[in-house]
């Protein structure tokens, strides 16, 4: 099978955003209006198609009908590997951040639920393994672009409009009739992940290209723009369009996503060194970065440490080279690189 290169490239910009938003993760805690909370807001809102472009990526490369995808392969190695990984490194944060106060039992316990559960970035790994376990049935799914369309539309506004709209009188009543019917399958990250393999599958055509990059354009404005208003308005952080399915993220999401996708494709049958080194490095950065992020804090760099227009990004940047010089060393390490990174 062809190496996807341009995903190779997306997903290390993603896992850029990704730390860019944990520097400004201050954010909610700055005094509303102040130069410091607009900047951070802007960093934090511009980057946040991060997650959703990374399930999409996700979904192409597990949701294709027509590449065999056998249900002992997926839980003996990629499963089985995202839930090594999260007991794995959820010890490591426990141990770093919240060793045992004592060896009696109750400490031990207390200890062993935190390393369990991970640490909070470490959301995502339970997400994709969960997706991962639905990968059979939504096949079925794809395997139709009939349900596929279905799916998409019925999954669109469930997940990012109703939500969104439910403070306005009658839609209110419609998405509380709507809750009642307990329609679960389509709610979650599985819209993004069948999202990503139907945007793969289906490149749009160059004039509608266009017009979703005018949509993407409009999503950055109003996932700003909103975020500000409403947080002006209680006079404190109303992050609701910062929220992974707004439809302004989905907005964004989908043109970075389509931009990506439409870009020169790179010579899939020879490798790109320096794309297939970073991207191989991706899942360390994310493992690692937190803890990255915290040491710079030590030594005094953040995104506050001075004018955050240009602490945020200094800072980002720090963590990203550090995170991925890190991981590269990471994976050389026996079995550890192999199962653990």
């Amino acid at each position: 099978m062809k190496r996807l290169w341009n995903l190779d490239l997306l997903r290390i910009i993603s896992m850029a955003a990704v730390v860019l938003i944990h520097t400004t993760q201050t954010l909610p805690n700055l005094p509303v209006e102040s130069y410091e909370w607009i900047v951070l807001c802007f960093y934090d809102g511009l980057a946040h198609w991060a997650v959703p472009v990374f399930v999409m990526i996700s979904g192409v490369l597990f949701l294709d009908p027509r590449k065999p995808q056998p249900v002992r392969k997926l839980y003996s190695k990629n499963i089985l590997k995202i839930l090594v990984i999260i007991l794995v490194w959820g010890f490591i944060y426990a141990a770093v951040n919240h060793p045992p106060e004592s060896f009696d039992l109750s400490s031990l316990w207390t200890f062993a639920k935190r390393a369990a559960l991970g640490h909070y970035h470490m959301w995502f790994l339970y997400m994709i393994a969960g997706l991962y376990a639905l990968v059979p049935l939504l096949r079925c799914i794809t395997a139709s672009e009939q349900a596929t369309r279905y799916f998409l539309v019925l999954a669109g506004i469930v997940n990012c409009v109703l939500p969104f709209l439910g403070d306005f009188g009658p839609i209110q009543l419609a998405n509380s009739f709507i809750g009642k019917m307990l329609i679960q399958l389509p709610v979650g990250y599985s819209f993004y992940f069948v999202l990503g393999y139907w945007l793969h599958s289906n490149p749009p055509k160059p004039t509608l290209r266009k017009a979703v990059y005018g949509l993407g354009v409009v999503g950055a404005i109003g996932t700003v723009g909103l975020t500000a208003l409403l947080s002006s308005q209680s006079n404190s952080s109303n992050l609701l369009f910062f929220d992974n399915f707004s439809p302004t993220i989905l907005l964004m999401s989908v043109a970075i996503f389509v931009f990506f996708e439409n870009r020169p494709k790179i010579d899939a049958e020879k490798p790109h060194p320096v794309i297939a080194l970073f991207s191989k490095a991706t899942l360390g950065v994310y493992l690692v970065h937190v803890m990255v992020l915290d040491a710079l804090q030590n030594i005094g760099l953040s995104c506050l440490s001075f004018n955050p227009l240009f602490a945020a990004p200094l800072t980002a940047a720090c963590a990203i080279a550090a995170s991925f010089a890190i991981a590269a060393l990471l994976t050389k390490i026996p079995i550890f690189g192999r199962y653990c990174i």
